[in-house]
């Protein structure tokens, strides 16, 4: 019976992945998934209570009445602990899918792999409120851990600048660790595994900076 330990993971990937797919059995799978999905509503209403990531509405509810920009405040955050459980949702089943479509390995496993990357994009989130909190940088293109401080030196692309802000030292991270787990557990060449996570991942950031660009234009 293997034990699903997601720190152990992050730390010991290789080692983890080699003991994950000789397992049989999981033990603690679901007190995980249910422990990171409620830890990702617990983020999002802790960001949502302190007005991270709602400035950009501010113009639009300044001119309403103090029950009405309360009212639409808790309309926004119940939206946001929303849309974040479907994006950790997305980020648990989607990839999991693609990596088991490759193996022979049982799906379970492959969501295991997708909660240690969870874990990674909550540390980010994390990591992100005290710059929010006290530096008061709230826009995801100042985000200190990506590309996209240096993007707004060399170009002013709307598309191109949401992408570089998207590749952060922690999203490199979770492809590395996407790497070796997928390379152990499908049992394939390393340059094809490489090539299938790294395309897999690009393709992923494209349609994310599509829908993020659609709803800047939207709301602006």
């Amino acid at each position: 019976m293997f034990q699903v330990r997601l720190f152990k993971g992050l730390k010991e990937p290789h080692y983890t992945a080699e003991q994950l797919g000789k397992a049989e059995s999981l033990s603690g799978f679901w007190k995980n998934l249910l422990f990171l999905l409620g830890l990702t509503l617990l983020l999002s209403l802790f960001t949502s209570f302190y007005g991270i990531g709602n400035d950009i509405l501010s113009p639009e509810l300044n001119g309403h009445l103090a029950t009405e920009f309360e009212a639409m405040k808790s309309l926004f955050a119940i939206g946001q602990m929303a849309w974040k459980l479907f994006e950790a949702l997305f980020i648990l089943t989607i990839p999991s899918l693609f990596f088991w479509a490759i193996s022979d390995i049982e799906w379970k496993k492959f969501i295991v792999v997708q909660q240690e990357i969870l874990v990674i994009f909550l540390l980010e989130k994390a990591a992100l409120i005290p710059f929010a909190l006290f530096l008061g940088i709230t826009s995801h293109l100042s985000n200190p851990f990506s590309l996209g401080i240096i993007g707004q030196y060399v170009t002013d692309q709307p598309f191109i600048l949401i992408f570089l802000a998207k590749m952060s030292i922690f999203t490199i991270w979770a492809v590395i660790l996407q790497y070796k787990y997928v390379k152990v557990l499908a049992g394939k060449p390393a340059k094809g595994t490489a090539l299938f996570v790294i395309g897999f991942n690009v393709i992923l950031l494209f349609i994310s900076t599509f829908i993020t660009l659609i709803d800047l234009e939207t709301l602006l």
